[in-house]
């Protein structure tokens, strides 16, 4: 006990001297510094909330009006500027990035408007004259399909005059005719040796339009899968148009087609239509967890019986996290934050939090003295007030601290989600000193006048008595007859030791192996069309990389012959640039120069343009009239069509490899960056992927995670610090934060997870429920005196039942989607259960071992002390937490006596308290009757 306990005016001067008893002569050594002003602090915050508890549960019908007029207020925002954005090239991208500047400019110099539908038909072998016949019939069947006067040919993207549908059916131009004359042997023939497809005039390969390929030598003989690919060219103002014949394509081959053994297929709406399904239908699932919590809160919070039930007081909780829900949504979108995809599981994240801290404060009633609960009902309630609401305060302050940080991070959606808590956090706080404590004030006065819980107007007849059942706490007996009894015994506390520092090992190895890996494909659910699509697409199709494309402005082009000779060959050999994938206008243009010269007379010189007007008329010419040109007109944009040809944007395409993880992709990324830079300057060019995108995301969510999670942490740590008061206390709560932090995320690894978008939020919330369960138990613990066994056992008692309650609710709370098909919900589920199951541990495990062996002394205006009312004859009570002031210590009882004090003791109108850490000898205990004698739950010598 650090060798003294502070002096407290009306308390007896006591020094612990290794349990000796205070001898006058030794002089009480004098607070430093530091522990005034943490003594100041303890005493302003005690005080502070004292006040409030007094001040609201005098009036608090006022208190309940307020609060719910105040909350109305703030949750106007939400109907008056809530906006709601699903775009996730915008929210997972760092909003500083390049890349997100890059994405601008080429939207608006190639505004795009294609649209894809897909078509994989999969047999034993789509070679043969049956199949392609059958493939016809499907192609046909799609192309005829129309809504309204909407089909196929009226949306569809032209090239050449034609609808671009690239498929095998390709060398046959889609002609009915033709494909009903081939045979096995024509089609193998076609197949192995077109390198153009006749229809586009575009280059043609196998490999692009047949998978699960059977090749002899060098030769194709036969395939397991086709891909039709529709085009469709639209602009925004008619999305609907395209998403209505998008719809009908996808019910369509949703029947499966003659001569197939399975069809898969997907359009460009299924992104959107499959992924935000997979978290609505999943709400469901978190509806139902809530439900439960409810049925939980009405089972813990009160008794079974007509009058303690407290179903109005299970419900006022339930109103307080709705109320911080709405207090948030309306705060953040009359601010301008936007609503994303992620958070839906904001609800859940409160529930957690709030349910947690209304069993503490309903605990802490419970654990008043039996002096404090004699008191008038609106003392009480201030000094229900003074106990629990530090400890509210120390995990809601450290909550949101810890959003708060993740508010600064750089990427949209995480920034928005961890405004969105913050702001809900200190709705729960705010409503749970007041609105709830308002709820329990009224909740105890009808408790009091023996009303029923559920007809609040009928009271109880004089006679009634409550069933005994429900006068029983069996999960606080366990506590205090068995658990802390024996977690206190010294093997077990080795044994504790031994096994948190063992996971703690295993883990950090976990925690060091974890990968950074994305998939698209993770935001699907695994039994969607979507899923199954993308999941065949790399089975049957795996040669596709990321395709991008180097974007030049309006630079001088005429004078950069050089600059691009040298990005086409650095691009062709780069080792991340799949062989042949590279495209280049400005290559096709000078090839074309040096084999037509006819066609340049009079404006070349060295078959190459005279002047700069000169460049660009033939350029011109190149693009439009030449089937090689034709290829890149897109690629060119002209700023006018007449006259003098101004050239404002070009691009050159190319095709990444297939890279094996995340960090790969970041490399092959950043390795263009440099390539281009080192050619052009910043200004004139840039190379750009949508996929980029995605890489960036990538590139900064480990150093985002590691930053965020760093200073969290910190910040967890000072404010545990200033609140708590304790050097000691804090470091130990916060060792208790860092293990659980590292814990999950080493299971992270063992279970296959990886860090990316989703994970991340989760451990930044799991910041915010770790300290929860550690928190609340090193502050009770420095609010009691006594040695340190005693101290934890009163803590365990006290604080055990709500920590657990609390944890036990939020895991109440997402159980349900353990059975999700999200990848969203479901990593939620793994790491919020992580969160739970290692928070719990350290909190009401790891940290009272710790604590009943080198926790710091207790503050000098703690003013309780536990004992335990065991009886040898079996006959017990529940603990009693006894203050100071007990009324039961101010008297002595006749059949015994209590300990006695020493000679020099000097405060004779004062009971006197043995020290914290004082065994008084042994004795014999008097008998009577054969039961032991007792003053008022101390056993008497």
């Amino acid at each position: 006990m650090n060798g003294h306990l502070e002096k407290k005016p009306g308390m007896n001067e006591q020094v612990t001297t290794n349990g000796q008893i205070p001898v006058a002569s030794k002089e009480k050594k004098k607070p430093n510094i530091v522990q005034r002003v943490a003594n100041k602090i303890v005493w302003f915050f005690e005080t502070g909330f004292e006040r409030i508890g007094v001040l609201i549960s005098t009036h608090p019908w006022k208190t309940i009006l307020i609060s719910t007029i105040i909350t109305g207020l703030f949750c106007i925002g939400a109907g008056v500027n809530f906006t709601e954005t699903n775009d996730n090239s915008v929210i997972w991208v760092p909003s500083d990035a390049e890349v997100v500047a890059h994405k601008k400019y080429v939207e608006s110099a190639y505004p795009s408007t294609t649209r894809f539908f897909y078509l994989m038909l999969v047999n034993s072998n789509v070679m043969t004259q049956t199949s392609i016949q059958n493939m016809y019939n499907a192609y046909e069947t799609i192309t005829n399909l129309s809504t309204g006067s909407t089909n196929y040919s009226t949306i569809c993207q032209k090239s050449g005059g034609n609808c671009l549908v690239t498929s095998v059916l390709e060398l046959w131009s889609y002609d009915s005719t033709t494909i009903a004359g081939l045979t096995d042997q024509s089609i193998k023939d076609d197949v192995n040796n077109t390198i153009t497809s006749p229809l586009y005039k575009s280059p043609w390969e196998a490999s692009k339009y047949l998978g699960g390929r059977t090749v002899s030598g060098s030769e194709i003989t036969a395939a397991s899968a086709a891909i039709i690919t529709f085009f469709i060219d639209i602009d925004d103002d008619n999305k609907t148009v395209a998403e209505a014949w998008e719809q009908l394509a996808l019910d369509t081959a949703k029947n499966g087609f003659q001569g197939f053994d399975i069809t898969y297929y997907f359009a460009t709406r299924s992104r959107s239509d499959e992924a935000g399904d997979a978290i609505r239908k999943d709400v469901s699932l978190l509806s139902a967890g809530y439900f439960l919590v409810i049925v939980y809160l009405f089972i813990v919070l009160g008794r079974l019986n007509c009058v303690e039930q407290r179903i109005g007081l299970s419900l006022a909780g339930i109103i307080v996290i709705g109320m911080s829900i709405g207090f948030s949504f309306g705060l953040s979108s009359a601010a301008g934050w936007e609503y994303g995809p992620l958070h839906s599981i904001l609800p859940f994240l409160l529930l957690g939090i709030g349910v947690d801290d209304m069993f503490v404060v309903v605990g802490s009633y419970q654990s008043l003295s039996h002096h404090e609960l004699s008191l008038p009902l609106n003392e009480r309630m201030g000094k229900l007030l003074r106990h629990a609401g530090v400890s509210v305060l120390v995990t809601s302050v450290t909550d949101i601290l810890a959003f708060g940080i993740g508010a600064t991070t750089t990427l949209p959606a995480l920034r928005s989600f961890c405004i969105f808590a913050c702001l809900g956090i200190l709705g729960l706080f705010s409503l749970a000193i007041t609105f709830f404590l308002a709820c329990l004030t009224l909740d105890i006065m009808r408790t009091e006048q023996g009303r029923n819980a559920c007809i609040c107007c009928y009271k109880q007849k004089p006679d009634y008595k409550p069933n005994a059942c429900s006068q029983r706490n069996l999960f606080n007996t366990v506590l205090r007859k068995y658990y802390t009894k024996i977690l206190l015994k010294l093997p077990v506390k080795i044994g504790v030791v031994v096994i948190t520092l063992g996971l703690l090992g295993l883990n950090i190895w976990g925690f060091y192996s974890l990968k950074q890996d994305y998939d698209d494909n993770w935001f699907f659910p695994t039994d969607s069309y979507a899923y199954e699509f993308n999941e065949m697409k790399d089975k049957y199709f795996p040669g596709g990389g990321a395709s991008g494309g180097v974007y030049c402005k309006n630079i001088d082009y005429f004078n950069s012959k050089t600059k691009f000779e040298t990005l086409y060959n650095q691009t062709t050999s780069n080792q991340y640039i799949a062989t042949g994938s590279v495209d280049s206008w400005f290559q096709s243009y000078t090839d074309w120069l040096e084999t037509n010269p006819a066609a340049a007379a009079g404006k070349v010189t060295n078959n190459y343009p005279n002047t700069e007007a000169d460049f660009a008329d033939l350029l011109y010419t190149f693009l439009n009239n030449e089937n090689n040109g034709k290829r890149h007109l897109r690629e060119v944009v002209f700023q006018n069509n007449s006259g003098t040809l101004d050239i404002t944007t070009t691009y050159v395409s190319y095709q990444h490899t297939v890279f094996d993880t995340a960090s790969d992709e970041i490399v092959a990324m950043d390795a263009m960056v440099e390539l281009v830079k080192g050619i052009f300057s910043e200004t004139e060019c840039f190379p750009y992927s949508r996929l980029y995108l995605q890489w960036e995301t990538n590139k900064v969510i480990k150093s985002e995670l590691f930053r965020n999670l760093g200073l969290a942490s910190a910040c967890v740590f000072v404010i545990t610090l200033v609140l708590i008061a304790n050097l000691w206390t804090s470091l130990l709560v916060f060792t208790c934060v860092i293990m659980t932090l590292v814990d999950v995320a080493g299971i992270m690894h063992l279970w296959g997870l990886s860090i990316n978008i989703v994970s991340c939020i989760n451990l930044v919330i799991a910041i915010g429920l770790a300290v929860d369960y550690s928190a609340h138990i090193g502050h009770c613990f420095m609010t009691f005196v006594g040695d340190r066994n005693e101290r934890v056992r009163a803590t365990l008692v006290e604080m055990g039942n709500p920590v657990f309650s609390g944890g036990f609710s939020t895991f109440l709370a997402f159980i349900l989607l353990a059975a999700s098909k999200s990848y969203v919900f479901t990593t939620f589920f793994q790491i919020f259960l992580l969160v739970v199951v290692f928070g719990l541990f350290h909190g009401l495990v790891y940290l009272p071992v710790l604590l009943s062996w080198i926790g710091p002394s207790a503050y000098t205006t703690a003013d309780r002390r536990y004992k335990d009312e065991d009886l040898e004859t079996g006959d017990s009570k529940g603990p009693a937490l006894h203050g100071h002031d007990n009324l039961a210590m101010k008297t002595n009882i006749s059949n015994g006596r209590a300990s006695e004090p020493p000679p020099d003791y000097q405060h004779k109108d004062l009971p006197y308290i043995p020290p914290p850490d004082y065994s008084p000898p042994t004795k014999p205990r008097s008998q009577d009757n054969g039961r032991v004698s007792r003053m008022n739950g101390l056993f008497m010598s």
